[in-house]
């Protein structure tokens, strides 16, 4: 695995869904282990990007496949990043309001804004920024918050662009650890490689060299 081809997508990283947020699916060994990948990714210079969750506000109806708290609302702390899991230079496109994405470059990391029940790539902006995100990408590396919500259609996203895709399971938190397991099950026939960040960062320090 090549730092120069491959791409950290970090799931919903933000505080609502941290250790004492307001949906608090993420434990304090799997936030650790986020922000050890973060920092990997600093270390070797690899693209990053992802996903975040953004709600309306307070009054926005959550989706029917999910029963949460109200969480991630936009313009509240709780849908901030969270601690260590800002990259340099983030970016993050359609919020809810916004009307387009910006101009996009290789300088920036970029998130697609989303709920929890759509993929995330299905409007124009975010089909914009995935194609941007997987060009010439060879190898994605997805962690973060909800397998089985919002890491799974990344998954699908990707997928659909044909890159080989890794999900960090010692860091990919559920909201539900029986379906999540079903999930995993479907990714393994489909092609989707399991890996842990030990893993991941091994093949990658390889692959940078002396």
């Amino acid at each position: 695995m090549l730092p120069g081809s491959t791409l950290f997508l970090a799931v919903c990283a933000q505080q609502d869904l941290w250790p004492s947020g307001a949906w608090p699916i993420v434990d304090a060994e799997t936030a650790r282990t986020v922000t050890e990948l973060f920092a990997l990714a600093a270390a070797l210079g690899i693209r990053e990007g992802g996903v975040c969750c953004r709600h309306a506000g307070a009054t926005a109806a959550q989706p029917s496949d999910v029963v949460a708290p109200p969480h991630c609302l936009a313009g509240t702390a709780g849908a901030a990043s969270a601690p260590g899991c800002i990259p340099a230079s983030p970016v993050i496109v359609g919020e809810p309001g916004a009307a387009s994405a910006p101009a996009l470059d290789r300088a920036h990391a970029y998130y697609v804004a989303s709920g929890c029940g759509a993929a995330v790539d299905a409007d124009p902006v975010g089909h914009l920024v995935f194609d941007h995100l997987a060009a010439g990408v060879r190898d994605a590396v997805v962690f973060g918050a909800g397998v089985e919500y919002a890491i799974a259609r990344t998954v699908d996203a990707l997928l659909r662009r044909r890159v080989r895709t890794h999900v960090v399971l010692d860091a990919a938190a559920p909201a539900d650890a029986a379906e999540a397991q079903r999930v995993i099950a479907q990714w393994k026939r489909r092609g989707v490689d399991g890996a842990t960040a030990a893993t991941i960062a091994r093949l990658l320090e390889r692959g940078a060299g002396p």
